[in-house]
């Protein structure tokens, strides 16, 4: 659980960040590239093309702050979603075995969860916090193979 609060919490601040720094909503995104040709890109507001078209999200998501690490082959976004808490939790039981992905760990408290899973396009967890009245917080991370 502790390496998705991390990531929580780094992907909400730097989405705190890139809405205070922005002059609007619009979708954005920032590459920082090494000599190697290797690096990251940060954005928000749209899902990043490395996230697999099978990968579930709910229609009434916002996409938050968004990171593609090259290096890692890792890809992060933060989901904001006007559902309560169990809704969401239910939403990534139901549909991550759904759209062909296993769930090999479920669990957590009753304002936070993580689902561990594995599948063909990506493994990954799937991070859920309560965020409010009737609002969830989703913090995702793929590992591409």
């Amino acid at each position: 659980m502790n390496r998705i609060r991390l990531t929580v919490t780094a992907i909400v601040a730097a989405s705190l960040l890139a809405a205070a720094c922005g002059s609007s909503g619009a979708d954005t995104t920032t590459a920082v590239t090494a000599a190697d040709g290797s690096g990251a890109v940060f954005g928000r507001g749209s899902v990043p093309a490395t996230v697999p078209e099978s990968f579930p999200i709910p229609d009434e998501a916002v996409v938050g702050a968004t990171l593609v690490d090259t290096n890692r082959g890792v890809t992060e976004m933060v989901l904001n979603l006007p559902a309560t808490f169990a809704a969401a939790v239910a939403y990534y039981e139901q549909n991550l075995p759904g759209s062909g992905y296993e769930v090999t760990s479920s669990g957590g408290s009753e304002v936070e969860w993580e689902m561990v899973f594995i599948g063909g396009d990506a493994d990954g967890t799937v991070g859920v916090k309560a965020a409010g009245n009737g609002l969830s917080s989703i913090a995702v991370q793929l590992t591409h193979p």
